[in-house]
C-alpha cells in the first residue's frame, strides 16, 4: 500500500503525519512541512488544500528538506497518490490552444524542449500514454505540473498560469 510521512521540521523531526491510500488534506494535522519520507508510490504534493497551488511530484525516497523536492517553501496542505504509471509513454505538444498549430510528439525525457522544438510556448497537449511532469525551466527545474492521460485544451487545464514548458520528465514506476 502507498505510504508517505510528512514532518514539520527538517531531518524528519517534529510533529509528523502519515498518509496511506489515495489522498489527504494535511490542514489540522501539521502546520508546516520541512521533510518527507515516501515509502511506497509516487505522490503529488500541493501547496494549498483541495489539491490546489504549487505542485511537487515526488517518488520513493527521503527528502530531509523541502528544497530537495524543489519546494518553494515549507507549505504542503494536501497530497494524492499518482496512479496508472505502467505502460509506454507518448505525449503530443501543440503551440496553440485546442490542439492547433505546430505539433511535437514526445516519448522520452526532454531536458530542453526548445532544443527539439523551436517554440517558446506549449498552449495545449494530449497525454496519450503515461504520466508526465512539465517544468517551467530547462533541466527539470522550476514550477512543476503533473499531467496524466487525457487532453488539455489550454495550459490553465494543467494548472499553469502561463504556457511556458521548458523541460519534460516521465514518471516511471519503481
Amino acid at each position: 500500500m502507498e505510504k508517505i510521512v510528512f514532518y514539520e521540521d527538517r531531518d524528519f523531526h517534529g510533529k509528523s503525519y502519515e498518509c496511506k491510500g489515495d489522498s489527504a488534506d494535511l490542514h489540522g494535522f501539521i502546520g508546516r512541512c520541512n521533510s518527507v519520507k515516501v515509502e511506497v508510490g509516487w505522490w503529488v504534493l500541493y501547496e494549498r488544500n483541495n489539491h490546489m497551488g504549487y505542485q511537487y511530484v515526488i517518488g520513493p525516497g527521503e527528502y530531509n528538506d523541502y528544497r530537495h523536492w524543489m519546494g518553494f517553501n515549507d507549505c504542503v496542505r494536501s497530497c494524492r497518490i499518482i496512479k496508472n504509471l505502467k505502460g509506454s509513454y507518448k505525449l503530443k505538444l501543440f503551440d496553440r490552444p485546442n490542439f492547433d498549430g505546430h505539433c511535437l510528439e514526445v516519448t522520452e525525457n526532454t531536458k530542453s524542449v526548445q532544443e527539439k522544438w523551436l517554440r517558446h510556448q506549449v498552449q495545449s497537449c494530449k497525454v496519450l500514454e503515461g504520466c508526465w511532469i512539465f517544468f517551467e525551466h530547462p533541466n527539470f527545474c522550476g514550477r512543476q505540473y503533473l499531467l496524466e492521460k487525457g487532453e488539455y485544451r489550454h495550459h490553465s487545464e494543467w494548472g499553469a498560469p502561463k504556457s511556458t514548458v521548458s523541460s519534460i520528465r516521465i514518471i516511471l514506476e519503481l
